[in-house]
């Protein structure tokens, strides 16, 4: 009987992210994406961002599709949903995958996200475009993949409601999502790319939070490094799968 994997995408982005993943894991297990509240056929519409909606999104599709459990597979922000679901409901849930995953920290990304959250009445575009740039530094001259990160973010967010990417930084500056880590006693894989030292600024006590998870970093990659890097990711999540069954 097949397993079930979920997807969930980060800020800006759409399910489309991972349907590399969607199409390869398929033919093994269960796969599911959806859009975020927001994103997706909503982009562009005021909705209400909150975490609890975000969380209840993920519990629908639970429901609507009949799964009883899965392994779940989040980039960047998809961390809170997926984490705050994982630890309300421990029994669903076989395993965590983070891709780009961050937490409350004091750390340069957080000093970030405080700067950001103090200056937001500013023009939105302005600020967007400095914020995307301070999110993604680059990290030198021969640095594709921050600029890329950056363009991205700012091209797509400006397609969103302004009010998302604000209230997401409140999230994440107001919600203690280590305390809910440090809960988490499924299998945890968490993979970064190797030029995203901003968001890996906020995981440096990792395995202090989550001792038994299985940390791994792509070369040559971003922020979104199943994005940069999908083949390699794919053969470091099929393998975590593989050495869990």
């Amino acid at each position: 009987m097949k397993e079930n994997i979920v997807f969930i995408h980060g800020l800006t982005g759409s399910k489309r992210a991972f349907h590399k993943e969607i199409d390869y894991f398929g033919h093994d297990y269960h796969t599911y994406a959806y859009d975020l509240v927001g994103h997706g056929k909503e982009r562009g519409k005021a909705v209400e961002f909150t975490l609890d909606n975000l969380v209840k999104q993920l519990d629908i599709l639970f429901e609507q599709e009949e799964i009883e459990k899965a392994h779940i597979c989040s980039l960047s922000y998809g961390c809170y949903p997926s984490t705050i679901f994982s630890s309300k409901w421990k029994e669903r849930v076989l395993s965590l995958c983070y891709i780009g995953g961050h937490y409350n920290s004091n750390s340069p990304l957080f000093e970030v996200f405080r700067h950001y959250w103090d200056s937001s009445n500013e023009d939105y575009s302005k600020w967007l475009k400095n914020y995307s740039e301070d999110l993604f530094p680059k990290e030198g001259v021969l640095d594709p993949y921050s600029f890329i990160s950056a363009k991205l973010y700012y091209k797509y967010g400006l397609e969103l409601d302004k009010g998302i990417l604000k209230k997401a930084i409140g999230h994440r500056l107001e919600y203690d999502l280590r305390s809910d880590l440090k809960t988490i006693n499924v299998p945890v894989l968490w993979v970064m790319g190797d030029h995203d030292s901003l968001y890996k600024s906020s995981i440096e006590d990792l395995t202090t939070v989550i001792p038994h998870v299985q940390y791994k970093e792509i070369h040559h990659a971003g922020h979104a490094a199943n994005l940069f890097r999908p083949t390699a990711f794919k053969r470091i999540y099929e393998e975590f799968l593989k050495g869990i069954n």
